[in-house]
């Protein structure tokens, strides 16, 4: 008896934590990007917060399909930094959506190709690896 309440208890804490379709609040949905940076030998963070700044002032924060975005960094450890950046979005559509209107906003803050490869090669030399994840928020078991 004292097994069977047991795994009825488990069941009913898991029960929890699945989401349920078709309800009537669904939740935003959100992505987390996390990047694992370096600084190089022919780089700075003062270089690495600028191309930061420069993509979310000419990319981020003109993508209307992204309701809000933090950007978080790692501020202990080692070498290796973690950047994490929360991207929240109404629906799955958006999230699709809003990578469409990046790729637009990112031709029309470089137009000129070899601008926007000199860009991202300047990115790429600070980052070691990423990761990409898609959440949906349980509004059931947001705090209010």
């Amino acid at each position: 008896m004292k097994t069977m309440k047991s795994i009825i208890g488990a069941l009913m804490i898991v029960a929890l934590f699945i989401p349920t379709t078709g309800s009537a609040q669904e939740g935003n949905y959100f992505t987390v990007t996390t990047w694992k940076l370096s600084i190089p030998e022919n780089g700075t963070r003062a270089e690495l917060n600028g191309l930061l700044k420069d993509f979310s002032e000419k990319i981020s924060f003109k993508n209307d399909k992204v309701i809000s975005e933090r950007v978080l960094h790692h501020i202990s450890g080692g070498d290796l930094r973690d950047l994490v950046i929360i991207s929240e979005y109404a629906s799955w559509n958006d999230i699709d959506a809003a990578a469409n209107m990046q790729n637009d906003l990112i031709d029309k803050a470089w137009p000129k190709e070899e601008d926007r490869n000199a860009f991202f090669k300047s990115w790429n030399k600070y980052v070691v690896t990423h990761s990409d994840e898609i959440y949906q928020e349980n509004p059931e078991l947001m705090k209010k």
